[in-house]
C-alpha cells in the first residue's frame, strides 16, 4: 500500500517581501551512489526531467523526473522548499551558515549547511533570470524551517 504524502506545512506559497517562498515536498527525491551524469561535487546539474546534485563523494540527489536505477526513494523522509526571487538570498543569510554571494554560491552550487540551525542540503536553482534555491532537509524539520524562513519577514 502506498502512504499519501502529506507536506509539512500547511500553506503551499508564501510571499516574503521581493521572494516566494514555494513548498515543493511533494516532489520525487532519489539518492543514487553511482554518477550516472558526471555531475561533480558541489555542484548540480539538470538531467532528463530533474536535478542532480552532489554534495557528498560517491553519493548523488536527484530531484524530480523518474527514478534512476538503483536509487532509494527519499520523497517521503524529505521536505523541499524553493526560495526565489530578488530579496531570496537576503531573507535566507539570516538563518544559513554559509556565505551565499555569486562568488561563491553561484546558479547550480549545491552544499550541505544548516538553514535556521538545522542540517540542510541547499541547492542554488536560478530560475528566469532570479535567484531560487532549494532548501531540502529532514521532513520532521520542514514545519521549523518553514516558520522561521516567513517569521523573517520583508525585509526591503
Amino acid at each position: 500500500m502506498v502512504e499519501h504524502f502529506e507536506s509539512p506545512v500547511k500553506k503551499q506559497v508564501e510571499i516574503i517581501g521581493t521572494a516566494r517562498l514555494t513548498d515543493e515536498s511533494a516532489a520525487s527525491k532519489w539518492r543514487v551512489w553511482e554518477d550516472l551524469w558526471s555531475v561533480p561535487l558541489g555542484r548540480s546539474q539538470r538531467v532528463e526531467d530533474g536535478l542532480a546534485f552532489s554534495i557528498s563523494p560517491g553519493e548523488w540527489i536527484v530531484v524530480g523526473g523518474p527514478p534512476p536505477a538503483g536509487a532509494v526513494d527519499l520523497t517521503h523522509v524529505r521536505a523541499m522548499f524553493r526560495l526565489s526571487g530578488s530579496g531570496a538570498r537576503n531573507v535566507l543569510e539570516h538563518v544559513c551558515a554559509i556565505d551565499l554571494s555569486d562568488s561563491i554560491t553561484p546558479d547550480r552550487a549545491a552544499a550541505r549547511t544548516l538553514v535556521a540551525d538545522v542540517a540542510t542540503e541547499l541547492v542554488r536553482d536560478d530560475t528566469q533570470g532570479e535567484p531560487s534555491y532549494l532548501l531540502l532537509m529532514s521532513r520532521s524539520f520542514g514545519r521549523h524551517i518553514w516558520d522561521r524562513l516567513v517569521a523573517i519577514g520583508p525585509l526591503e
